[in-house]
Order: C-alpha cells, then structure tokens, then sequence
C-alpha cells in the first residue's frame, strides 16, 4: 500500500516515518531534567525533517516580561546571557507575546523586523544567521516561550517547515512546561530553606550570644564586687578613720587620691568594655586604632599592630549598630591574636569594593586548634555578630602572615539588616 507523503520542501518525508521521528522525539525528552539537555535532544532529532545550524528555546520566566534562552549546535550571546533578558528587547517578541502565529525569514540580515532601536539581536549578526524559523510554545492557550531554528544559508525554511515546526512545539510544549515548574518549585524550596536557615541560624546564634552576654555581666559584676568594690570599701574605711586624726598628713592624702584615681580608672575600663564609647567621640578609624593601642599596652612581649584604611573615612559614615557589630568582632579578633595565638605581629585592613565593606584583622600567630573551648566560642561569637548585620564571616589561613586572618565583609546597600538590640552592645566575647 501507498503511504502517504508530507512535502518538506527538498525533501518529502512519509507520514509514517514523520511518526516514528516524533515518537522518539517524545521518548528523547522524556527523561531530561534540564532545559540544555531537552534542547540538545530536540536538536539530534529533529535535524531528520528540519535543517538547522542553531536551535533555542526560549522560555518566559517570572511575570511573562523576562525571557532566557538554551541553545544547541550554535552557541550565541542569547544562550550566554547571564541574567534573564526583557522580552521587549527581544527579536521575536511578537511571537513571545502572542502577537504572531510565526516567524518565518529569507535573511534575518536584511529584516527589518529583527533591526529596531535596543534590539537583543547582536546574536544573529554576530553568528551570521539568515534563514530563521521561530514558532511558539504554548500551554492551554498561554505562550510560555518559543522554538526556534537558524541556519546560516539564504531561504531555507518554506512554509511547510512552519507546519512541523508546530507540531514539534506543540509536542514539547508540556515536557517544557513541567520543567520549568518544577524548576520554579526547586527555587521556592532553596529560597524557603534559605530563609528558616538563615532565622534558625539568627535563633541560635542569638542565643549563643545571651548566654555569652549574661556569663560577660557576671564576669563584670564579679570585676566590679572584687576589685572596684573592695577597694571603694577600703578608701571608705580610711576616710572613717582619717576624720578622728586631728591631723592628716599630706602623703596620706597623696596615696588616698592616687587610689581612688585608680578606681575611677578601672570603673572608666569596665565602662568602655560594655559600650565602646571611643566611637562616639573619635569615630570608628580611630577607635580601631585606640583598641590596637589598648590590647597591646599592657603585654609584657613587644607586638607590633598595624591599621590601613583603603575607604577614606566610609568606616564613619556606618550606621552606629553596623560600627559597634565590627569594632567588636574587631576586639575579639585582636584578644584572640594575642591570648590564643600568641601573636607578634596584628594587622587591621579596612577596605571597599564596588558595594561591600571588608574588615580584615590578620596575625602572624600559631593558628586556629581545635581544643581551644573558649577561642571557638568567641568565634561563633564574631559569626553571630556578623549575621546580625547581614554581614558575611569568614576564618582561614593568613597566607602573608602565615598566621589567621578574620574577615567580615558588609554590604552597603539596600538588604536587610537586623540591629542589634541594646543589651548586645555589651562586650560579649568568651575569653575575656
């Protein structure tokens, strides 16, 4: 018996054998999970009816007015494009709307309908593509993208191609409709998964941070009964007995005075440790600069501490949660270069790239261990205070300095941030 013939233009192709070629189109692209492989599929089979030195789909992404593109053979700037691209600069943008049926072209050099002001269509020109073939794909009625064909030959593509262009389309259409479902769903999952990370993360390291906080106020309640306390409580008892002498002598006054000056010292210490009040007066540059000067002066080995700010004075312009979040990451970093790693050497860089603020504190000292309990609590101490700013932390090898180096690097823009409440200004470092 005769079988039936479907002109294709150079070539006709039974009907029979123009259902076996979809079939194992079907059967091709049944088992893709990504839109490069379904498109590579596409593009194996379908060269047996449809000539083409490049094929894309292209598929309409968020609201309708962004579309991205998958490529085979021919890999061009649609393909490469990083970010989705709007539509309305698209070269088929009639069909992506649903404004035309098809678009069938001799040259899409010479077509008018591919030149028009802001046009994506560098593409084309820049891979030579003339002959152009592009249908859309839809589901229930909706266009969710297109297919096209190009080859770098002058009219190819006659209308009997548009036909079986459509009946690819349509044969796809539903394959590539679930994919990009289910690749919308995997994307609300990470976001989803993102986000309860990112809360449980703050839960956690919020409670990290009271614990640390309240074991800091019995530290300083305890600093406060023991030494400032007791010493107020001995001066007290000597002006007691100092108001029976019927004289007193200069020398006596002398040490008396030189003792209360050192407990108005030590309350002036236990004041700035719970709110660092440099920053207020002098700024964050130089209350960075006034915490290295601080750490250093009362170590019996010589350390050598260095500051570089490479912003020109953007630390001051922060917001004052953001400045007390990085001087005290900053403090913890410095007491644990010197209590922990036995530094010789501490370096503080604040630096600025595009729209991210880094502050990195570098030592030459014997590196992390993992037995040290309070060193690592005063890290997830600094991780805490880091995310609390929507800042990113990171640890790891000092390679010039062959010692650790911290780095917090803050975002200047418009993402959230999470202020830190006031008790949180409270110096909250473990290994004080």
């Amino acid at each position: 018996m005769a079988q039936e013939k479907t002109s294709t233009g150079a070539n006709a192709i039974s009907t029979e054998a123009m259902l076996q070629r979809f079939l194992l189109i079907s059967r091709a692209v049944a088992g893709q999970l990504d839109f490069q492989s379904l498109i590579q599929k596409v593009s194996e089979e379908v060269g047996y009816f449809l000539p083409h030195d490049h094929i894309d789909v292209c598929i309409l992404t968020g609201e309708g007015d962004m579309h991205v593109a998958y490529e085979a053979r021919l890999h061009t700037g649609w393909g490469d494009a990083p970010e989705p691209v709007p539509i309305s600069v698209s070269p088929i943008r009639s069909i992506l709307r649903g404004e035309e049926d098809f678009i069938l072209t001799a040259d899409a050099q010479l077509d008018e309908r591919f030149h028009f002001d802001g046009a994506f269509s560098d593409p084309i020109f820049d891979a030579r593509l003339r002959s152009r073939l592009h249908v859309p794909l839809q589901v229930e009625g909706k266009v969710i993208g297109a297919l096209s064909y190009s080859c770098h030959a002058r009219d190819i593509y006659e209308d009997s191609h548009v036909t079986i262009a459509q009946y690819v389309a349509d044969l796809l259409s539903s394959y590539i409709h679930a994919l990009n479902q289910g690749e919308r769903a995997r994307k609300a999952a990470i976001r989803q998964a993102e986000i309860h990370a990112h809360a449980e993360g703050l839960r956690a390291g919020a409670l990290r941070l009271t614990e640390a906080l309240e074991l800091e106020r019995q530290r300083i309640g305890m600093d406060l009964h023991d030494q400032t306390l007791a010493d107020l409580t001995r001066l007290s008892h000597e002006l007691r007995r100092l108001r029976q002498a019927p004289k007193i002598p200069g020398e006596t006054l002398t040490t008396l005075t030189d003792r209360l000056e050192g407990c108005l010292q030590e309350l002036r210490s236990i004041i700035e440790d719970a709110r660092p009040s440099v920053l207020k007066l002098f700024g964050f540059e130089q209350g960075i600069e006034a915490l290295l000067e601080r750490a250093v002066a009362s170590q019996a080995r010589p350390i050598s501490v260095e500051f570089a700010d490479e912003t020109d004075g953007a630390g001051n312009a922060l917001q004052e949660t953001h400045q007390i979040a990085l001087f005290r990451i900053a403090q913890e970093a410095v007491n644990n270069a010197i209590k922990h790693a036995d530094a010789s050497r501490i370096r503080v860089v604040l630096s600025q790239s595009e729209r991210l603020l880094s502050l990195a504190i570098s030592d030459d000292g014997c590196g992390l261990t993992g037995d040290d309990g309070d060193h690592l609590g005063g890290i997830e101490n600094m991780r805490t205070r880091a995310t609390l700013i929507s800042a990113q932390f990171e640890i790891e090898p000092c390679a010039d300095l062959s010692g650790t180096r911290v780095r917090v690097s803050l975002p200047l823009g418009d993402p959230p941030t999470f202020p830190l409440p006031e008790q949180n200004q409270t110096n909250a470092y473990l290994d004080s």
